[in-house]
């Protein structure tokens, strides 16, 4: 039991003396607001300028990394900012969901070789939900 208390009484004196920068987290959050720009503004580009919009549905390859380098350095964010600063779900539930539904998006595109409008919106709130679930995320790590 003594155990216990002092173990609960550490995670307190850690949570209040926990200064270091959060350059991972910040990492994330741009990456998941650069992905949320890159969906919104795709189907723009799809729909006003012809060239570039089929340059960028090209290459999908560049949505594959984003996506990718977003799971990897924003599950470590909310994995570290869940476990020594807030113990609050809802950051890790709205950027997992935004996550869901960039690959839900992505497998719809690449195996079912759907382009249209609906999945680039689909991309854009599964984007925007993951900058979201970050931000607040980076919010209660402060």
């Amino acid at each position: 039991m003594v155990y216990i208390c002092n173990r609960i009484t550490e995670m307190k004196v850690h949570k209040n003396t926990h200064k270091h920068k959060h350059y991972s987290e910040q990492l994330s959050v741009f990456l998941s607001v650069l992905c949320a720009v890159h969906c919104i503004i795709t189907p723009v580009l799809v729909v006003l300028l012809p060239v570039a919009g089929a340059y960028f549905e090209e290459y999908h390859w560049i949505e594959y990394i984003i996506i990718s380098s977003v799971f990897v350095l924003g599950t470590s964010s909310i994995l570290h900012g869940y476990k020594f600063h807030h113990q609050n779900k809802i950051p890790a539930f709205v950027f997992f969901g935004g996550l869901i539904l960039l690959t839900a998006a992505s497998i719809m595109k690449l195996v079912f070789n759907v382009n249209e409008m609906s999945v680039h919106l689909i991309s854009g709130i599964g984007g925007i939900a993951s900058g979201f679930g970050q931000l607040y995320n980076l919010k209660l790590s402060k």
